[in-house]
C-alpha cells in the first residue's frame, strides 16, 4: 500500500516555477531520500507534503486520502527540522511531550510515551535539562524524540544532520538508519549530501532544477545513472566524463582514447556495441568511475599509457589525476602501488562497468 503518493505536482512562486511535474509513489515503511543541490526544490517539496506550502498543481495523498487543502495537524505526519526548533524555556521532557499536551493526551500516557522515546534514543539522563545545556547531537535527538512521540504515519526530515560536525554526523546517520529499521515507519529525508543519500535510503530521488532526474535504489542510481547530472552528482570522487569518437575495427566497435602518448582503441562489449549501433552517433561521452580505472597488471588486456599530474592520498585509497582526451581524469589505486606526480603509468579500463551518454542530450545510452 502506498503511504504517500505525489502525482503531477508543480509549484510556482509568481511566474517562477520551482517544481515541475513531480511524480513519486512511496511504499509503506520505505525510507525515501530527496537529494540535490541548494535551490533544486527538495525542501519546497517536503514542505508541500507537510502542508506548510500550498500546491500549485497536482495532488498529494497520504494513506489514500487527498490532503491538498488539509492543515499540517490534520495530516498525521511528524517533521524534524534542520535547526531543531526546540522551546528554549522548556526542559527535554516538556519539549517531547508538548505536542501530546496540545492534542490533550492524558498526563499519565504522556509520561509513558516520553519515557519510551527517551529510552529508545538513549536520552533518559537528559530529560530535566534545557536545550542550552545540550550538545548539537543531543538537541537533534530531542527533536527526533518529539517527532517519535506522535507515532505518525510518515516522518519528514529536513537536512537534520547538516549542523553537526563530521564525526557526529556519521554517528547520527547510523542511529537514524537503526531507528528506521526498528520502527518500520515511512520516512522522507531531504539532504544535499550524496553520502547520506546512498547510505540511508531504500530509494533515492535525485533532483535538479525542480525536476526528479532519477528515482531508484542506491545501486540503480550509482550503476545506471539516467543522465550525466545524476552520474556526476552521485559518487565521490565524481564519475569521469571523457568525450570520445566511436570507430569500427575488424567488425567491433571501439572508443578512441589518447593520453598524449598516441591514440589507443578500447574495445566495447557486444552489448555496448549493439547499443552504439542503435544510437547512430560517432561522438559519445564515456562515463567511468575512478574505481573502474586503475593501474594495469600484466594479465590485463586493454590499457593506456598516461602521465600522472597529481597524486591524492586519502589513506585507504590513492587517487591519480591524469589527462585523457584533453580531460582531467581520476583513477583509483592502492597506496602500495601509487606512483609520484610526473611518472608514467599504464591504466586499464573496466569497460564492462562503463556508462555511455549522448554528447548532445547528456542522457544515458541504454
Amino acid at each position: 500500500m502506498a503511504v504517500l503518493n505525489i502525482e503531477n505536482v508543480s509549484k510556482s512562486f509568481g511566474d517562477t516555477e520551482v517544481l515541475k511535474d513531480i511524480n513519486i509513489e512511496m511504499a509503506e515503511g520505505e525510507f525515501l531520500i530527496l537529494v540535490g543541490p541548494s535551490g533544486c526544490g527538495k525542501s519546497t517539496l517536503l514542505n508541500m507534503i507537510a502542508g506548510l506550502e500550498p500546491i500549485t498543481h497536482g495532488d498529494i495523498t497520504l494513506d489514500n486520502l487527498r490532503v491538498n487543502e488539509r492543515s499540517p495537524r490534520e495530516r498525521n505526519i511528524a517533521m524534524v527540522f534542520q535547526f531543531y526548533a526546540l522551546y528554549p524555556n522548556m526542559n527535554v521532557r516538556r519539549n517531547i511531550s508538548f505536542g501530546l499536551k496540545m492534542r490533550k493526551v492524558p498526563k499519565g500516557e504522556q509520561a509513558t510515551i516520553v519515557d519510551r522515546v527517551a529510552k529508545m534514543l538513549q536520552i533518559e539522563n537528559l530529560l530535566d535539562r534545557k536545550p542550552a545545556q545540550l550538545s548539537g547531537g543531543q538537541r537533534q535527538r530531542v527533536a527526533i524524540g518529539r517527532a517519535l512521540a506522535r507515532d505518525p504515519a510518515l516522518f519528514l526530515f529536513d537536512e537534520p544532520l547538516s549542523n553537526l560536525d563530521a564525526k557526529l554526523r556519521v554517528e547520527m546517520r547510523t542511529e537514524l538508519k537503526q531507528l528506521h529499521q526498528r520502527l518500520k515507519t515511512a520516512m522522507v529525508y531531504v539532504t544535499h549530501d550524496q553520502i547520506e543519500a546512498m547510505t540511508l535510503g531504500d530509494r533515492i530521488a535525485v533532483m535538479h532544477e525542480g525536476k526528479v532526474q532519477q528515482l531508484g535504489t542506491p545501486r540503480e542510481i550509482y550503476d545506471s545513472p539516467a543522465n550525466r547530472y545524476v552520474a556526476g552528482f552521485i559518487g565521490s570522487p565524481a564519475m569521469n566524463f571523457i568525450t570520445c569518437d566511436l570507430a569500427e575495427r575488424d567488425g567491433r566497435r571501439v572508443v578512441q582514447l589518447d593520453s598524449g602518448k598516441g591514440p589507443v582503441d578500447i574495445e566495447l562489449t557486444e552489448a555496448q556495441s549493439a547499443a552504439m549501433a542503435n544510437h547512430g552517433q560517432s561522438k559519445i561521452v564515456l562515463g567511468l568511475r575512478p574505481e573502474h580505472l586503475a593501474p594495469a597488471r600484466e594479465s590485463d588486456g586493454q590499457s593506456l599509457d598516461c602521465v600522472i599530474d597529481v597524486v591524492e592520498p586519502t589513506g585507504p585509497d590513492t587517487y591519480l589525476l591524469t589527462r585523457i582526451n584533453d580531460t582531467y581524469t581520476t583513477a583509483r589505486c592502492t597506496p602500495s602501488v601509487a606512483p609520484a606526480a610526473g611518472d608514467s603509468i599504464a591504466l586499464t579500463f573496466d569497460i564492462e562497468r562503463a556508462v555511455f551518454f549522448d554528447a548532445e542530450s547528456d542522457k544515458r545510452i541504454a
